[in-house]
């Protein structure tokens, strides 16, 4: 359930470690794919569409390319839970995927997460369009911290 996610996502600590980092070295370009938003959190403002070009703004205005194609990509989720007369606790989660191979066996291949971000918080019903936007932003000025450690400009 909603609670569930948030521990969960609470729990996650991320990976942004060097060797996380190293992972996003060489990416010419990435997708952005929004997991599915709970229909409580888009009635309370929350907009893929809006994450969507928020996230792709900020990536172009630090010089990363965005391109549709790619097979790397920038996944996005959100969790939300509200308990009766109580703020919505708040779940994003931002992700860089890519194609691996199987060193033991080099016919399996899979998307996986290579480097992770996740931030918490909780605000009341009509400002979680502004704290989602507010985490989004933190998280995606991650990414673009972590992608430029490893990647010249």
């Amino acid at each position: 359930s909603f609670f569930l996610s948030i521990l969960l996502c609470a729990a996650a600590f991320g990976a942004d470690g060097q060797l996380d980092r190293a992972t996003l070295k060489g990416l010419k370009a990435i997708n952005i794919v929004i997991d599915p938003i709970d229909s409580e959190l888009q009635h309370e403002g929350i907009d893929p569409d809006f994450l969507r070009a928020s996230v792709q703004a900020k990536l172009e205005r630090a010089g990363i390319p965005v391109d549709k194609n790619a097979v790397e990509f920038l996944g996005l989720r959100v969790a939300g839970a509200q308990g009766k007369r109580m703020p919505v606790a708040l779940c994003l989660s931002l992700g860089l995927y890519q194609g691996v191979v199987l060193t033991r066996d080099r016919g399996v291949r899979t998307a996986t997460e290579t480097w992770s971000v996740d931030s918490v918080a909780s605000a009341q019903p009509k400002a979680v369009k502004d704290a989602a936007a507010d985490l989004l932003d933190d998280l995606v000025n991650r990414f673009v911290s972590a992608y430029r450690s490893v990647n010249a400009r």
